[in-house]
C-alpha cells in the first residue's frame, strides 16, 4: 500500500458479488447521521447503503438487490432524501432501463417513489444521472427513438422535470447534430478523420469504424461521441458542463432547458486518445477539470489525463495544464492505469464543495488529491495505491471517488467488494 496526505480509517466489504460502480453519495440525515450508497457494477446488487456515521466504524445497514443480470445500476445521485438510480440493460430494448427514484428520508429503508422508463427500441437506457435540487435531472441516456449512425455513439443528453418523481417527464435533450439517422446535418469529424487530416492522409470506411488505428507511429482512438457527464451546480445553474467521450467536452446554456444551447466547444488536439468522461468547473474560479476515461488494459491509450481547462473566455474553453499522475516504471499488462471520476462537488449530499481542493479515482494509479487553489499550478496533496507492490489487478482498479464536507475520503474497486475509507491530512471545508 502507497499512501501519503491522508490516513487510512476503514476498510468496508460492501457484500459477496458486489463490484464498485460510478455512483458513490453520501446522505445526511437527522442527528448528523451519515449514510454512504454505493452503486454497483453487476447483479446481484443494485446499490448498497452503509451507516459511516463513524468513518471508522462502518457498517452496511441495507442491500438493494438488481432485477436479474440483464441490468447494471452503475450511476446514482443524491438530493436531500431523493435518490435517483440508472438502469443500464445489456441488450438493445430491453427493460427496464431508465432511472428509479427512491425517497431516502429512512437511508436503511429506501422506498422506491417513481421511475422514468428510456427503453424500448434500440435503447440500452441510461448511464448517468445528476440531480440539480431545482427539481431537474440530467442524464446520459438512450431512449426508444434514439438510432445513432454509428454504434459507438450512445448516449444523448436528456433533461428531466423531477419535481414530482411519480411523475417524472421530459424537458430537454441534445445530442451532437448528424450522430442520428434523422439528422439533416453531416456526420460529424471522428478522431481517426482529425488526425488524417492533420497528416494529409485519407481513411479507409474501415479505418474510420475502428477503435483504433494508428498513423505513422501516432494511435488515434473512437470511443464514441456520447454523452457521459453532465454538472450542474448553483455557482452557475444557467450552465451544464458535458464530457462526451471522444466527442470532446461542452459548455451549455441551459436557463431554458427546453432548448439546451452550447457555449462553448474543447475539442481534443488530433494527437490526443481523449475520452473526455468528467467535466467539473470549479466554482467561480474561470478554470474547471477534464478527466478521461483509461479504456483499455495496461494504460494502452495513454494518455488518459486529467486536464486543467481554461474558461475564461467561456466560448474558447482549452485544456492549459494537467494534475500529476504517478506513472510507475513499468505497467502491468492487466488492469487499467490511468485517469477515471472526479469528485464533482454536488449540492445536497453533505459534500466537499472548496473548490480549491480536487479528488479523483483513477484504477490502478489509485487515488490522487490535488491543491488548485491556483489551477494553472495544481500541487498533488494525497495519494492512496492499494495493493501498490502487487501485480494485475490485486493493485486495485479504484472506480470512483466521494469527498465529504468532514474531509473523508471514499473510494471504491471495480473489481472487488472493497470500499476503502480515509481522512485528508489537515484540510477543512
Amino acid at each position: 500500500m502507497e499512501i501519503r496526505g491522508m490516513k487510512l480509517l476503514s476498510t468496508l466489504s460492501l457484500g459477496e458479488g458486489m463490484a464498485g460502480g460510478e455512483g458513490l453519495a453520501t446522505h445526511v440525515g437527522a442527528r448528523g447521521r451519515r449514510s454512504l450508497f454505493v452503486a454497483s457494477e453487476q447483479a446481484p446488487y443494485d446499490f448498497v447503503v452503509a451507516d459511516v456515521s463513524d468513518p471508522t466504524a462502518p457498517e452496511v445497514v441495507y442491500r438493494h438487490d438488481l432485477v436479474g443480470p440483464h441490468v447494471r445500476s452503475n450511476n446514482l445521485a443524491i438530493h436531500e432524501d431523493l435518490l435517483a438510480v440508472t438502469r443500464q440493460a445489456k441488450e438493445m430494448g430491453a427493460s427496464p432501463a431508465g432511472v428509479e427514484f427512491f425517497d431516502i428520508s429512512t437511508p436503511s429503508q429506501p422506498r422506491s417513489v417513481g421511475f422514468f422508463d428510456a427503453s424500448g427500441g434500440n435503447s440500452i437506457g441510461t448511464h448517468f444521472v445528476w440531480l440539480d435540487g431545482a427539481g431537474f435531472a440530467y442524464l446520459a441516456t438512450q431512449d426508444s427513438d434514439y438510432a445513432a449512425r454509428d454504434p459507438r455513439d450512445q448516449f444523448m443528453m436528456k433533461i428531466i422535470d423531477v419535481s414530482d418523481p411519480s411523475r417524472a417527464h421530459e424537458v430537454g435533450r441534445w445530442w451532437t447534430p448528424g450522430t442520428q439517422r434523422s439528422d439533416d446535418e453531416p456526420a460529424p469529424v471522428r478522431p481517426h478523420q482529425r488526425l488524417a487530416s492533420a497528416r494529409g492522409e485519407s481513411l479507409t470506411s474501415e479505418q474510420v469504424a475502428a477503435r483504433r488505428v494508428d498513423h505513422g507511429g501516432v494511435a488515434s482512438w473512437d470511443f464514441g461521441i456520447r454523452v457521459h457527464n453532465v454538472c450542474v451546480l448553483p455557482e452557475r445553474p444557467d450552465r451544464a458542463y458535458v464530457a462526451s467521450t471522444s466527442g470532446g467536452a461542452f459548455i451549455f446554456d441551459i436557463a431554458d432547458r427546453s432548448t439546451p444551447r452550447v457555449v462553448g466547444e474543447l475539442q481534443y488536439g488530433a494527437t490526443l486518445p481523449g475520452a473526455a468522461h468528467t467535466f467539473v468547473p470549479l466554482g467561480a474560479s474561470g478554470f474547471g477539470l477534464l478527466s478521461d476515461e483509461t479504456l483499455e488494459e495496461g494504460a494502452a491509450d495513454f494518455p488518459q489525463n486529467v486536464w486543467v481547462v481554461d474558461m475564461r473566455l467561456e466560448d474558447r474553453p482549452q485544456i492549459v495544464g494537467s494534475l500529476e499522475m504517478p506513472w510507475p516504471d513499468s505497467v502491468p499488462s492487466e488492469g487499467r492505469f490511468g485517469a477515471h471520476n472526479l469528485h464533482e462537488y454536488p449540492l445536497g449530499q453533505g459534500a466537499w464543495r472548496d473548490f480549491n481542493v480536487a479528488a479523483g479515482a483513477f484504477f490502478g494509479l489509485g487515488v490522487g488529491v490535488y491543491d488548485v487553489s491556483t489551477p494553472l499550478r495544481p500541487r498533488e496533496i494525497g495519494r492512496f495505491v492499494p495493493g501498490v507492490d502487487s501485480e494485475g489487478p490485486s493493485r486495485g482498479q479504484l472506480n470512483d471517488v466521494f469527498l465529504d464536507d468532514r474531509a473523508i475520503l471514499y473510494t471504491i474497486d471495480r473489481k472487488s467488494d472493497t470500499c476503502f475509507i480515509l481522512e485528508l491530512d489537515g484540510a477543512t471545508n
